[in-house]
């Protein structure tokens, strides 16, 4: 074939060769977008098994409702965010007083400095009560929690033995005491722990945080459950535990001045899996009063919140379900919870 014949025929069929590649890219291209818009409007299944049904809010007896404040979202994000699509509800079951509780309730008196030859406990319902002149311990005999106080005054931060030791020998006594009274849970033992440095502040008669250790003249530790799913955990009071030991320590000596267990176990077969409320639908709720403000209101009316997270919410009385919320914070400390769980 000559040049000429050659050329002859490339212009005889290059415009059928470029119309066919025109329909070869339409029919591609439209098949194409075709599978975008059914990947698009797709329905995805999402998993929930919620076993019991309507979880009820978390109680928590020292917040006040969301109802009065105006609040103003400025976050990184700038909009409500949606933590995820479902999350664990897990059951926590209720114990009854076991036999031979009394034993165990005087090992524990008798570790927090009672003689109990002579003080004796008394019984309410399911609290059992120690108290002297210089302390009082209460305990739930279906479960071993405890509060214990201890009265202070200036006189006992006069002495010149105060120490502040490091934290691991502050860490290791608190975990002992826990381990010799018998109420340091597993969950506790591997969660993590926080120190406060406290200082005694003789007119309000009442600790205050310090930041240093050189200013302290006791020491809080606080104990908190391990994150669930990757989320951390609030408690009732959020920037500390129901669960912790106040120390003072005097040389090698220390003595416990308020301590408290309020831990209650949770179920590792009995758990749901419930839809979560979406960041714009908490957002409502706390802007319509649904909101349970723990924190950090210092009279103000008018809120800035920084930041929005999804915690699971860890009670300091007995609940039945260890459920998640989401967390609201901003200026001034000011903290609010609404129940992540939509019923």
């Amino acid at each position: 074939m000559s040049l000429t014949e050659l050329s002859f025929y490339f212009r005889k069929y290059l415009p059928y060769a470029i119309l066919s590649c025109l329909i070869f890219l339409i029919f591609f291209y439209s098949i194409k977008l075709t599978l975008i818009y059914i990947e698009s409007n797709k329905t995805v299944a999402v998993y929930t098994n919620p076993i019991f049904g309507k979880v009820s809010q978390p109680e928590i007896p020292i917040s006040s409702s969301s109802a009065g404040f105006k609040f103003t979202l400025d976050t990184i994000d700038g909009h409500p965010v949606t933590a995820t699509d479902t999350a664990k509800v897990y059951f926590m079951p209720q114990n009854n007083p076991r036999f031979g509780y009394s034993e165990k309730i005087y090992l524990i008196a008798k570790s927090f400095g009672f003689d109990t030859e002579i003080v004796k406990h008394q019984l309410t319902g399911k609290i059992a009560t120690f108290s002297d002149k210089e302390k009082t311990l209460t305990i739930d005999i279906s479960n071993f929690n405890f509060k214990f106080d201890r009265k202070v005054n200036n006189d006992l931060f006069t002495s010149s033995q105060l120490t502040i030791p490091v934290r691991t020998v502050i860490e290791n006594k608190a975990i002992d005491f826990l381990k010799k009274i018998g109420r340091y849970p597993d969950e506790l033992a591997k969660g993590t722990v926080k120190i406060k440095y406290l200082k005694y502040n003789p007119i309000n008669q009442n600790f205050i945080n310090v930041e240093k250790s050189s200013q302290a003249q006791l020491v809080e530790i606080d104990f908190y459950r391990p994150n669930i799913d990757d989320y951390s955990i609030a408690t009732p009071r959020f920037f500390s535990s129901q669960n912790y030991v106040i120390m003072l320590f005097q040389g090698e000596e220390f003595q416990i001045i308020n301590s408290q267990i309020a831990f209650f176990e949770k179920s590792e077969e009995q758990v749901g899996t419930y839809l979560v409320k979406t960041g714009e639908e908490a957002w409502s709720e706390l802007n319509s009063g649904m909101g349970l403000v723990v924190a950090g209101t210092q009279g103000q009316r008018n809120i800035v919140v920084t930041e929005m997270k999804l915690r699971y919410f860890d009670p300091d009385t007995y609940q039945n379900y260890l459920q998640p919320v989401y967390v609201f914070l901003g200026e001034g400390d000011f903290v609010a919870y609404v129940q992540a769980i939509k019923n």
